[in-house]
């Protein structure tokens, strides 16, 4: 501890690194369960939303952390790259990171943080479709 500190802090500081951590050590794994057993289901919102599986899966990924995502888009398309970066804005590390902090500190805003987050990266993908609509029609 250093001069001035509180007793505990530190303690609980460590607490809520820890909490992060267990929820992430389940979450990479959910991830790829969830990419593996809903196959077929992330295919059909891939040709809703016009982008190939893997892009589907990088959303699904994203919301665990969107690092494993930036390293799935050399193999997405260009509209999927687009899709995953403004999902990413704010549904990143909703059942990941941010879930773990959320159960560490306050568990009656763990629901409204997911669903915020969830809202909040639906809204990007609408935004984000339509600039890269627009952006198109400027170029054609």
């Amino acid at each position: 501890m250093a001069p001035g500190d509180k007793p505990g802090e530190v303690m609980r500081a460590i607490e809520v690194i820890g909490s992060i951590s267990c929820v992430l050590l389940g979450a990479y794994p959910m991830v790829l369960l969830l990419t593996r057993w809903f196959e077929k289901p992330l295919m059909s919102v891939g040709k809703v939303l016009n982008m190939n599986n893997i892009a589907a899966a990088g959303m699904v990924a994203t919301l665990a952390n969107n690092i494993p995502m930036f390293g799935m888009m050399k193999q997405m398309d260009t509209r999927g790259k687009v899709i995953n970066c403004a999902f990413a804005v704010s549904a990143a590390f909703a059942l990941g990171d941010h879930l773990g902090f959320a159960a560490a500190n306050m568990n009656a805003m763990i629901f409204p943080m997911i669903v915020g987050k969830l809202i909040g990266g639906v809204t990007a993908i609408g935004v984000g479709d339509d600039a890269g609509a627009k952006r198109r029609r400027d170029r054609d």
